[in-house]
């Protein structure tokens, strides 16, 4: 049920069988594409800054969290606030992306695991876990992170199993047709790998 209700979100804002590559001059004349370019817009604004400072400082509590910094990419066409974490947990330095859509209320996290060799030299590695007095484990950093998006922003996880599925007659910018899946339609162009797709 959800995955049709998804669907039909996907054909508000993206026209059907229009190529964004090959048939540019049709595809920004839809009526579809000035919708969700009208709100992406909307979202790079003074009044978006005003709230997506106020999310960061929904995390100033915590002595981790309070770390997240903004990277929404409107200018990208962006359909979602980006805000990263960057911590070192067990000598790795991970990312900690937080997608919130401006089109649909869910969210999604990634984590990435990031080469801290390219960063830190050894020194600055070990210095920097001496320094670390965050004691929970990235999964618990996740949940909290959830926790406050849930509970105070009241936005729901986007259904993991959706994340990845592939809207078969829709294009976006450089994306041709079979190659647009649900999270490019909701939140931006990135590729979101799980643990267990790898």
């Amino acid at each position: 049920m959800i995955d049709k209700v998804l669907k039909n979100l996907v054909y508000l804002f993206y026209p059907k069988n229009i190529c964004a590559y090959t048939e540019k001059d049709k595809y920004f004349a839809t009526a579809e594409y000035k919708r969700l370019k009208d709100l992406i817009v909307e979202f790079d604004s003074e009044k978006s800054k005003i709230l997506r400072n106020a999310i960061v400082h929904l995390f100033e509590e915590d002595y981790t969290l309070k770390g997240f910094e903004d990277f929404s990419l409107f200018e990208w066409d962006d359909r979602c606030l980006t805000f990263n974490l960057t911590i070192i947990s067990n000598d790795e330095l991970y990312t900690i992306s937080l997608y919130v859509s401006v089109l649909i209320p869910y969210y999604v996290i990634s984590c990435q695991k990031n080469i801290i060799d390219l960063w830190f030299s050894k020194e600055q590695i070990s210095d920097l876990q001496k320094n670390n007095t965050e004691i929970r484990q990235i999964n618990d950093l996740i949940l909290d992170i959830e926790s406050i998006v849930e509970d105070k922003l009241l936005y729901s996880k986007f259904p993991e199993e959706m994340l990845n599925v592939i809207i078969e007659d829709i294009s976006f910018q450089d994306s041709i047709f079979g190659h647009f899946n649900m999270f490019n339609a909701f939140f931006n162009n990135n590729i979101i790998i799980r643990e267990n797709e790898k």
